[in-house]
């Protein structure tokens, strides 16, 4: 019986290569995870920046244009105010809008003037005055535009000069 034992035991194949290629494949498997763990992990801050970066704004770009001539109003005697000088620019996002104020500047010109003397000469005088006088232009100039071209708007009024005697 001791000797069929011994027959058993030579007969069985040794398990120690099949242990050493499972642990070799193993290990493989775990040092190609690793590698790739890190690899992303570097990616990873990239992709995230990139991802949380906000797109690029659209280049607005604004156009100015200045009235030929500045705008001269007389107020009658005895008010605070007998001459006003003002001299404006307007601003634009496009060269259409700019092309339609200049060719019809003398139609500006007239409700400008108009607007401007039958403003109160005492508001005038101070900061607050001046903003609703701008205001009012702004609001003049956009309704005309309206009837003219409707797609055409501005978007500021300057006063470049502002002499008041």
């Amino acid at each position: 019986m001791a000797q069929m034992e011994q027959e058993g035991a030579a007969a069985k194949p040794s398990k120690k290569p099949l242990i050493i290629l499972v642990l070799a494949v193993i290990l493989s498997l775990a040092a190609g995870a690793g590698g790739m763990f890190f690899f992303m992990k570097q990616q990873l801050p990239h992709e995230i920046e990139a991802a949380c970066a906000e797109p690029p704004l659209p280049v607005i770009t604004t156009l100015y244009t200045e009235l030929s001539k500045p705008l001269i109003v007389n107020f009658p005697q005895g008010a605070s105010i007998r001459l006003v000088k003002i001299t404006l620019a307007l601003s634009a996002e496009n060269e259409a809008t700019i092309a339609i104020l200049k060719k019809n500047e003398p139609m500006l010109l007239n409700n400008l003037l108009m607007l401007i003397s039958a403003q109160d000469t005492g508001s005038l005088k101070t900061h607050e005055g001046k903003i609703a006088l701008r205001n009012a232009i702004f609001d003049d100039v956009t309704a005309m535009l309206e009837k003219i071209s409707p797609g055409a708007e501005i978007k500021e009024v300057f006063f470049t000069s502002f002499i008041m005697q």
